[in-house]
């Protein structure tokens, strides 16, 4: 299977461990949704060398906790830094604090690069809500359930209002997190960060976020899929055929709660890209399924398909050949 798709819309979910790491192709644009890595893998390495791409048009930095922003420093070395960057500015005195007293090198590395998305702010014109931003091709502008005109891919964010980020700063940073809708002429896309119970409790006030949102296709379970943040209301609400969890923990029940969410989720067919099996599946997750990729070209046409083998490809990663000796 090809790297670039014959769908307007083409997203991979990367299989960072506990991370989220996500890269979404549309016409002539490039985007990134949280840049988490692990020792194996670098996003950033695999989309410059493997993919080819030179440049990053839009990245959104949910909330800069490390297992969203551990390839940063790698995006700065691959030179894809973004042209417009989406986070919560807010965080800023809270990781100036934190970085005062972390002894962890490559988070502090990766913390102050965060910092310098500041120059990467940018003013587009149109900006990434608008359906032209991306440049889909007129000739393909022809999806709609209605028959009707619709002309491109829309990146929506919301946040909690701060009443809802809680005390401690923990809390605060996660609660902090962007909920990120993707639209692509109806199909949609939710994803929330790490925001918890209280966050999400204080975002359901928001009368534009929870339109955004409302019956979706794929919901990002957030927080990694733990109880803490799952909120019936807003899953019911969001009420995805398919819900993924960017890590499961190996025999964690207290941390996860796929059957919840599969209990709510309607499923879809999801295929196997290493057996070419297809399945009904409701709940999909980075650690037993690998790398998932969704392509879509509107809400009646979309497709889910997973790479398991995935991870054997990791040794060509930058960050696996930095940190193993052969």
């Amino acid at each position: 299977m090809g790297w670039m798709s014959n769908h307007v819309l083409d997203i991979r979910v990367w299989d960072v461990n506990h991370g989220s790491a996500m890269f979404l192709h549309v016409g002539r644009r490039d985007i990134v949704i949280d840049a988490g890595a692990n020792s194996d893998f670098s996003p950033a390495w695999w989309i410059s060398n493997r993919f080819r791409r030179n440049k990053i048009d839009y990245m959104i930095i949910s909330h800069p906790h490390h297992d969203h922003i551990e390839d940063l420093d790698a995006f700065k070395e691959e030179d894809l830094l973004p042209e417009i960057i989406q986070r919560p500015k807010q965080a800023r005195d809270i990781l100036e604090e934190k970085i005062e007293e972390e002894d962890d090198e490559e988070y502090i590395e990766d913390v102050e690069v965060y910092f310098e998305l500041d120059d990467y702010s940018g003013d587009p014109d149109p900006t990434p809500s608008d359906p032209e931003w991306a440049g889909v091709e007129k000739s393909e502008r022809r999806f709609r359930s209605d028959g009707g005109h619709r002309s491109g891919v829309t990146f929506h964010n919301f946040s909690a209002p701060e009443s809802g980020w809680g005390e401690g700063n923990y809390e605060r940073l996660n609660n902090m997190s962007r909920m990120t809708v993707v639209n692509c002429r109806g199909f949609k896309l939710v994803t929330a960060g790490d925001m918890l119970e209280e966050g999400i409790e204080g975002l359901i006030q928001k009368d534009t976020a929870m339109e955004a949102c409302e019956d979706a296709d794929i919901l990002i379970a957030p927080h990694h899929g733990r109880d803490s943040s799952y909120v019936h209301e807003f899953v019911t609400h969001v009420d995805p055929d398919i819900v993924i969890f960017s890590e499961k923990s190996e025999g964690d029940d207290q941390n996860t709660v796929p059957t919840k969410y599969g209990n709510i989720a309607n499923g879809a067919t999801v295929k196997n890209e290493s057996t070419g099996e297809t399945n009904e599946r409701k709940v999909l997750t980075t650690r037993s399924d690998g790398r998932i990729r969704i392509q879509a070209n509107s809400n009646n046409d979309w497709k889910v398909s997973h790479s398991p083998s995935h991870t054997e490809e990791l040794a060509e990663s930058r960050k696996y050949k930095r940190n193993h000796s052969y």
